[in-house]
Formats: structure tokens, C-alpha cells, sequence
């Protein structure tokens, strides 16, 4: 079988569909909120108490970004973003767009505690990395036309094939595959009763765009249930476009409907993973129009067919790795988002005696082992504040919010919280979670927060102290507290732990 029959016989991106992707993309992420082009004001706003810093960045010997420099970023990325637009030094300003973009993505993801949403757009500007166009749209064919204008890239070369969305096809087949498989893994069973999707349904009432289709989904659970099982068999049925490429429109247009019935009844939109999808059509074929100029390799490119070859295959192991692992680190995700089974009220809650064999078992990669939650009504462990006058606790981020003075988005604190009651229990002698003591994770970390809050949140004065509390079957574990009153200063330094999933 030739090279070309196998990642470059994909219709070409013409230089129109390239400049109107990359010009939409780019209104989309300066619109939608939060995207990496809103790093700078992101970052602005977190404590680094509450920042987890990506490995990739803590080895470059940066694990905090400072807003200044993530908005010369910005201003940077805006730029070649719109020289790529314009068809202009490619594929240059291609390259150095994916750049400035995935730096941001890398600094938004210590902050965000999920960001799938714009994973699609980071794998979009990766795989355009290797295309170009030289037709009427392409400014740099213009350009060389009327004077001595130099062509980064030889025409006919292979970045002229449809190699970019067979690159692309890939990391989207792969993202919705792992969603779907996430579902099977976490929810298990479960998943298909439709429980599930009821209760994030109902946790959606106030974010629902369509509070009419919400209520009407909520109130028939035999179609909930259906609707359960048809997320699955959309998500994992993407694999079908890599072995008949003719169903790639029908895929792409299951996919959408997925994100269209989430933009309808849940908090979550996926605009700019469904703007992404548009690389993946032929358009000029579909709209009956003439497809795009087909791609002739040069007999120089057989060299460089070979490389993205053998580079798509280590591309496709690697994806293949981080499904099997669960691997939750940037750029990588296995997706896991809203993939449990069990509402709140249906989940047995660990016993005592059970915690640090979960807790040793979540630090060692098993993502299964500590409970995650995707919304409030799930958490399982929480940090409580205590009123110095008496009276009972209340969660620290529901006082915090009432008076906005939270030092993170709600996503990144119960990530955070969950990784440091994960890592205070295991650090505990064995049979004592409950244990106490200044040098365990958790009392550290409350005397950073106690200090953190006596600067920022006026009525600190009113409060005890904070309390630790894991859910447990047989009730509230208190695993670590801090004063606030005469508490020592702390510098507050980003957390390098690894952490598992958002």
C-alpha cells in the first residue's frame, strides 16, 4: 500500500477554509471565557496556593506565570494568529500561533481544574501546524506573484496534502472515544440507567439553556436512560471515519448533536470543539462546489511522507498510552468528565478503614480509588470554617463565594482539596486517618489557607478555625485543622504535586 493510501489521501485544506477557521476560532476564544487568550486575567486572580503547575511547565523551571509576561503572550500569539489567518510566512506563523497558544493552554490548565473544552482547539493548531496553502486565499502565494517573495515551503510540497486533517481526525476520534470509554470505566453499568444523567441534569437547572428540554428530559427517565447509552455509542463510534472516511460527515454531525443537547440542559458549551469540527469536512465536495485540488506528491517529499508516517504512528501510541493509563496531565486527557454512575444519594461512602488503601491506591494512578465529583452535590471531602462564637460549620467556599473573595473557580478547588486530603491520608501511620499533627499535608496546607484568608476575606475575625472533613460511612472525618485567629505567616507557593484528574 503507497504512503498516499494511507494519511495523505484527505482532501487538502484550501487556503478559504484556513483562513476562515483560524479567523473564527480566534473571535471564539476572544470571546468565549475561560479560553487561553484569557490566561493573563485568569492567572491575575488565582492565589498560588490553588495553582497546580503542568509537569511540562514545572521542567521548564516555570511553574508560575506571571500575568505580564502571559500578556506580552497574548499579544504575540493575536499577532502571528492573524499573519496564519491571511495565509502569510507559512507555516511559520502556523507554528508559532500552536505555541503561543499551548503556552497559555499550559498556565490556563493549572488554574481551571477542567478546561476540555479547548483541548480541541490546542490539537487544531497542532495539526495545521503541517499544512499550507498555496491558492487564491493564501497571501504569501499573492505576495509571490508581484514581487520576490520568499515561500517557506516549496509548492507541491507534502504540507500541501490532507495530511493536517488526518492528523486531526485522529485526536478527535481519540477525545470522544476516551469520553465514552471514561463512562464505561467510572460509571460502569450504572451509566445506562440514566440516574446519572438525570442528576447532573437536575444539579443544571440554573444553567440550562433550555430550561423547557431540560424539565422535559428530566421528567421521562426511561429517556434518560436512552439517552445515557446513545452518548456512549456517539462517542465511541468516531472510530468507524478512520476505517470509512465517508462517514466522517455523519460522525461529526453526531458529535455535534451530542454538544448541542449539553448546551441545552447543562452548564458546559462546547463551541469551539464543534467550530474545530469544520477542518474534518470537504466542504467543496459537499456543497457540490469541486473538492479541493487534489495533492500530487513530489518525488523530493517521499522523505517526508515517511517521517509523518512514522510520526503519526508514535503519535497514535502515545494517545493509546494515556487511554490505557488514565493519564491526566497536559496537553494529554483521557477525559473523564462527568463519567460517574451513582447519584450522591445511591453512593456508598468509604468506611474509615478503607481510606488510606484508597488514598495509597488514587497517588499510585488508579483514578477510581478516591471519588471524584464533577458538581458540588458529590464532594466528598471539604474544607469547613467554624464560627468563633459557636455554631456549626459551614463549607469555606460557600462563604467565600456569598462574599467574592473565592481564590480559584470552584473546579480547581475541589481538585485541589481532594489531592490534599488524597495525600494527607496516606501520609497518616496505617489505621490512623484521622490522625493530627502540624507536619501532615493537610494541616499544612490550612495554615497556608488560614493566613491566605486573614489578608483577603474581611470577616476572618469572625471564625475559629478550618477543619479537613472526609465523608466517610460512618460520618464526618476531621483530618486536619489550622487557627485562624494568631496564625503564623506562610508564603503561599504554587503546589507541584501530581495530580489526577479534573
Amino acid at each position: 500500500m503507497q504512503f498516499s493510501a494511507l494519511f495523505f489521501d484527505h482532501p487538502p485544506i484550501s487556503g478559504s477554509v484556513r483562513a476562515v477557521f483560524y479567523g473564527g476560532l480566534l473571535i471564539l476564544c476572544l470571546v468565549d471565557y475561560p479560553s487561553p487568550l484569557h490566561a493573563p486575567k485568569i492567572l491575575h486572580g488565582v492565589s498560588p496556593l490553588f495553582y497546580t503547575p503542568s509537569r511540562i511547565l514545572r521542567l521548564l523551571g516555570s511553574p508560575w506565570q506571571r500575568p505580564a509576561l502571559l500578556r506580552i503572550v497574548r499579544l504575540l500569539t493575536i499577532g502571528v494568529w492573524i499573519a496564519a489567518t491571511l495565509g502569510l510566512l507559512q507555516p511559520l506563523t502556523g507554528v508559532l500561533t500552536f505555541l503561543g497558544f499551548a503556552f497559555l493552554h499550559a498556565a490556563n490548565a493549572g488554574a481551571l481544574g477542567a478546561n476540555h473544552s479547548t483541548h480541541s482547539a490546542l490539537y487544531a493548531l497542532f495539526a495545521l501546524c503541517f499544512s499550507v496553502s498555496n491558492d487564491a486565499f493564501s497571501l504569501d502565494a499573492w505576495l509571490s506573484e508581484r514581487m520576490p517573495w520568499p515561500r517557506l515551503v516549496a509548492p507541491g510540497s507534502v504540507l500541501e496534502s490532507g495530511f493536517a486533517r488526518e492528523l486531526l481526525l485522529i485526536s478527535f476520534v481519540y477525545v470522544m472515544f476516551a469520553g465514552g470509554v471514561a463512562k464505561l470505566r467510572n460509571g460502569g453499568k450504572a451509566w445506562f440507567t440514566g440516574k446519572m444523567l438525570r442528576f447532573y441534569m437536575d444539579e443544571s437547572v440554573a444553567f440550562a439553556r433550555s430550561p423547557w428540554v431540560s424539565k422535559q428530559l428530566r421528567s421521562r427517565p426511561h429517556l434518560c436512560q436512552a439517552l445515557a447509552g446513545l452518548t456512549v455509542v456517539i462517542e465511541m463510534s468516531g472510530v468507524l471515519s478512520l476505517v470509512f472516511p465517508r462517514l466522517t460527515p455523519y460522525v461529526v454531525l453526531g458529535w455535534i448533536g451530542l454538544h448541542v443537547g449539553i448546551l441545552l440542559v447543562m452548564a458546559p458549551a462546547y463551541w469551539v470543539q464543534m467550530w474545530c469540527y469544520m477542518l474534518l469536512i470537504d466542504w467543496g465536495s459537499l456543497l457540490g462546489i469541486g473538492g479541493a485540488t487534489p495533492w500530487v506528491p513530489a518525488a523530493t517529499d517521499r522523505g517526508a511522507m515517511t517521517t509523518l508516517t512514522a510520526f503519526t504512528g508514535l503519535y497514535c501510541l502515545t494517545l493509546l498510552i494515556v487511554l490505557l493509563r488514565r493519564y491526566e496531565e497536559w496537553p494529554f486527557t483521557s477525559v473523564p468528565m462527568y463519567s460517574n454512575g451513582t447519584p450522591p444519594a445511591d453512593r456508598r461512602l468509604p468506611a474509615r478503614a478503607e481510606l488510606q488503601s484508597k488514598a495509597v491506591a488514587a497517588q499510585r494512578g488508579d483514578l477510581t480509588a478516591w471519588h471524584c465529583p464533577w458538581v458540588p452535590a458529590e464532594v466528598g471531602e471539604e474544607i469547613q470554617i467554624v464560627p468563633a462564637g459557636g455554631g456549626s460549620p459551614r463549607p469555606l467556599i460557600e462563604l467565600l463565594a456569598e462574599q467574592g473573595a473565592t481564590p480559584v473557580r470552584w473546579s480547581q478547588w475541589s481538585k485541589v482539596v481532594r489531592r490534599v486530603a488524597i495525600d494527607d491520608i496516606a501520609a497518616k501511620p496505617a489505621g490512623q486517618p484521622g490522625a493530627t499533627g502540624p507536619d501532615y499535608p493537610a494541616a499544612m496546607f490550612l495554615g497556608q489557607l488560614a493566613a491566605l484568608l486573614r489578608e483577603r476575606l474581611p470577616s476572618a475575625g469572625d471564625y475559629q478555625r478550618l477543619d479537613m472533613v472526609v465523608h466517610t460511612a460512618e460520618g464526618p472525618l476531621v483530618i486536619g485543622s489550622a487557627r485562624l485567629a494568631n496564625v503564623a505567616t506562610y508564603a503561599c507557593q504554587p503546589r507541584t504535586a501530581d495530580f489526577t484528574p479534573s
